[in-house]
């Protein structure tokens, strides 16, 4: 299964619907997560550790549309 967590975009948002370290959980329970590129940023997560964690790493929210998922 596919999941897909979208970026922020509330002004002032600063949170991030998963940690790398819940999609590392995630992944080990065969999930596929979608992160779009920044999405961390508020956080101070950066996309490497999004990576890092198993996550697939896209160029722009709008191609979350393209890798059917829920969205957290």
């Amino acid at each position: 299964m596919k999941i897909a967590v979208p970026r922020e975009t509330a002004a002032g948002e600063t949170r991030v619907a998963l940690t790398p370290q819940a999609i590392t959980a995630l992944v080990a329970a065969w999930f596929v997560v979608i992160v779009p590129s920044g999405a961390g940023e508020g956080s101070v997560i950066s996309d490497e550790a999004f990576r890092e964690a198993g996550a697939s790493i896209v160029t722009a929210s709008a191609a979350l549309t393209a890798h059917p998922a829920p969205l957290l």
